[in-house]
């Protein structure tokens, strides 16, 4: 179960890490892509002014829509006056640069100048001009850039480690309902089991004319099959749920009708265990599937009758029915997973019974919870909306 958990949690990881580095590259080229074309632009205009000094070409040098504004400088001028500028400029860097590689002309070149980062062009103009050098700082807009890779890496981690929680929970709790769905196909192969070895034995002990009781024997054969029945149709019931094909016919029905129909059903069952039986409705009417609702109460008051050690109390009031026993105290963890499928308590059967009551009482529209009372356990249904 361990390895299943965290081979979800590793594909999760590793899934989002490659996604997370495919996006942080994205981002990175298309960053760096975006300043060079921009940067190159900028230059492309102002050497375009420099050659064509024109009104046209002078704004769109310097308001243009570009993201950077180029500066220029006279490389003959620049370098006479180098000796007598002892200041560090961003100029007299680019400057230095030039001068060391006058042949890199046209050319447009991306330059680390110390602290600066800068794109530069060496042009000659037309018209023996001059050559001078054109470039774009892109420093700021670099260190801006790493910034925002610093913090998309700091985001991508953060949900990296989220979705590996999250894929560890998923496993955790695909191992659960796994595990869940495996104790309930043993109990109800268990529970099925017991009748169907029951009416064998009582089947081969009437065709061998060992049991001479064949009233009794058939009362016992029908019992059986009628447990069985009973659990298919569960099993069934709550297929639909799922496929959500259940189609309600509501009607009306008192609550003291629908409580006194299902115990009848639990007539024989109360006496053989001598149990007390308290009953106080106010009576009232409802508008439900009286099927459907006969089924959930049921389901309700067979697991009271599991557990009740000498007493059983039903009650209704103020639109509550009661459905108390006084059996052991629910733990903690029965609490909080009662009405999950497929959950068994300590004594619990094929945990079908209350989930399903659970969908029905629910899909009326209506609640359901559970908890210790008074050295037992109740049920409370609200018949409200």
């Amino acid at each position: 179960m361990k390895k299943k958990k965290r081979k979800i949690g590793i594909y999760v990881f590793i899934i989002t890490t490659i996604s997370f580095v495919v996006i942080f590259l994205c981002v990175h080229l298309f960053l760096n892509k975006y300043i060079k074309d921009e940067a190159n632009r900028s230059i492309r205009n102002c050497v375009e002014y420099l050659n064509s000094p024109s009104d046209d070409s002078y704004m769109e040098y310097i308001e243009g829509n570009n993201l950077f504004r180029s500066s220029y400088l006279e490389l003959s001028y620049a370098i006479l006056f180098e000796s007598f500028n002892e200041h560090y400029s961003v100029d007299k860097l680019v400057t230095e640069w030039c001068e060391d590689n006058p042949r890199k002309m046209n050319a447009i070149y991306l330059v680390k100048l110390r602290d600066r980062l800068c794109y530069i062009q060496q042009v000659e103009l037309s018209d023996n001009r001059g050559i001078y050098a054109v470039y774009t700082d892109v420093s700021s807009a670099k260190r801006m850039c790493a910034v925002v890779e610093v913090v998309l890496v700091v985001v991508m981690l953060i949900c990296d480690l989220v979705a590996t929680i999250v894929g560890l929970r998923m496993g955790r709790a695909v191992d659960e309902e796994q595990d869940k769905q495996k104790k309930f196909f043993e109990n109800a192969s268990h529970e099925l089991k017991t009748p169907l070895m029951s009416i064998q034995g009582f089947s081969e002990g009437l065709e061998k004319g060992i049991i001479t009781d064949q009233r009794g024997a058939y009362k016992v054969i029908q019992k059986e099959v009628g447990k069985m029945s009973h659990m298919v149709d569960e099993i069934l019931l709550l297929s639909k749920y799922d496929r959500q094909s259940v189609n309600y016919n509501l009607e009306e029905i008192s609550v003291q009708e629908l409580v006194g129909d299902v115990l009848d059903t639990f007539y024989m069952e109360i006496q053989n265990k001598q149990l007390r039986l308290n009953v106080n409705i106010e009576d009232k009417f409802i508008n439900v599937d009286i099927d459907q609702m006969h089924r959930a109460v049921s389901n309700i008051i067979s697991n009271a009758l599991r557990y009740a050690r000498t007493a059983i109390s039903i009650d209704f009031k103020d639109d509550i029915l009661s459905i108390w026993n006084d059996g052991t105290n629910l733990t903690d963890e029965d609490l909080k997973k009662i009405f999950e499928r497929f959950y068994m308590g300590q004594g619990g059967s094929t945990g079908i019974g209350l989930s399903l009551a659970k969908e029905i009482i629910e899909l009326h529209g209506f609640s359901i919870k559970a908890e210790n009372y008074q050295d037992g356990v109740r049920f409370l249904i609200k018949f409200t909306l």
